[in-house]
């Protein structure tokens, strides 16, 4: 199962990087895995520790994906490394494999301490969009840009009646960047 959060590593700088990111869980392990290149990557192999965060502010997904850099963080307790303020709760990990690969490796990771913040309400449909969006920016290099329009179209259709001010915020960030992408 993939779970959709926010992952941050750091350099050996302990300078931060905040990227949207699916994270599988199978089986009883958890696996992080970033296409090459990306900072997540590079970072994970020079410092094996991430902090994985679960919130539900969408516009973190879509400010992390459009590269803003000032997120509001707080110093994790048991590693080198921060948690999202706004994260509902997350996970202090550790890589303990890694397996190559030319496009997406996945660096198996252990749970060093799991934190809960707040209780999650739930997701309206407006914010599953907003995921599904970003999901489909990060990929405008990868996609047809047809097929891009045609999902968005059908996501749009949730946005129009259950979002909210942050959820409409969000999606015009994402869209913005597919108009200047498809100009």
């Amino acid at each position: 199962m993939i779970r959709e959060s926010i992952v941050i590593t750091t350099d050996l700088k302990n300078k931060p990087h905040v990227a949207p990111m699916g994270i599988n869980f199978n089986r009883g392990k958890l696996f992080i895995s970033p296409f090459i290149p990306s900072k997540t990557f590079l970072n994970l192999k020079e410092n094996p520790y991430a902090v994985i965060n679960f919130t539900d502010d969408v516009n973190i997904f879509a400010d992390a994906l459009l590269g803003k850099k000032n997120f509001k963080i707080q110093s994790t307790k048991k590693i080198k490394s921060f948690y999202l303020k706004k994260a509902l709760s997350y996970m202090e990990v550790k890589v303990i494999n890694f397996i190559e690969s030319k496009v997406r490796p996945k660096f198996e990771c252990k749970i060093i301490k799991e934190t809960s913040i707040s209780s999650f309400k739930g997701f309206n449909r407006a914010q599953l969009s907003v995921i599904e969006a970003a999901i489909l920016v990060s990929r405008i290099n990868i996609l047809p840009m047809k097929k891009i329009i045609k999902e968005i179209n059908y996501l749009k259709i949730a946005i129009e009646k259950t979002a909210g001010k942050n959820e409409k915020i969000a999606w015009n960030k994402l869209i913005k960047k597919i108009n200047n992408k498809n100009d």
